[in-house]
Parts: structure tokens; C-alpha cells; sequence
């Protein structure tokens, strides 16, 4: 499922994202670090209570980690 959601958005990369998971322990850890950041903000989004602000912040933070994957898939080629 980890791995499914990294594939999902970087859909061309699956291959790449694949071999790179199984090489490189900071790729494990991103990739790992980001399916947590999605499933919290899932989490925040269903809760109707809580402050845009927090799933604002989430949202960027997701956002970093994106950035950081996609350096990682295409910058090591």
C-alpha cells in the first residue's frame, strides 16, 4: 500500500520507485514519512472539528515531501 501510493503519484516512475526502494534506506524512510503525512491528513480532513490551519499545514508538509521523492526519482538517474 506504501509503495502503491508513491506509484499512484508518480505513475510513469514504478519501476524506478520500485528499485529504489529496495537500494536506498532515505528513499524507505521518505517514502514512509510521506504515507504517514497522507494517512494523518486524511485523518484531519474527516474530522469536521478541527481548524483549516492544522490540514493547511498538512497539506504543505505532504507537499515537501512530493518534492523531495520527486527529487529522488529523476535527480539519481
Amino acid at each position: 500500500m506504501l509503495l502503491n501510493t508513491v506509484k499512484r503519484k508518480f505513475p510513469k516512475q514504478s519501476s524506478r520507485i520500485e528499485s529504489l526502494y529496495e537500494s536506498d534506506k532515505d528513499f524507505r524512510t521518505l517514502c514512509s514519512d510521506y504515507f504517514s503525512c497522507i494517512q494523518h491528513l486524511q485523518k484531519l480532513e474527516s474530522d469536521n472539528n478541527l481548524i483549516q490551519s492544522s490540514i493547511d499545514e498538512y497539506k504543505e508538509i505532504k507537499s515537501e515531501f512530493e518534492k523531495d521523492l520527486h527529487a529522488f526519482i529523476f535527480d539519481k538517474l
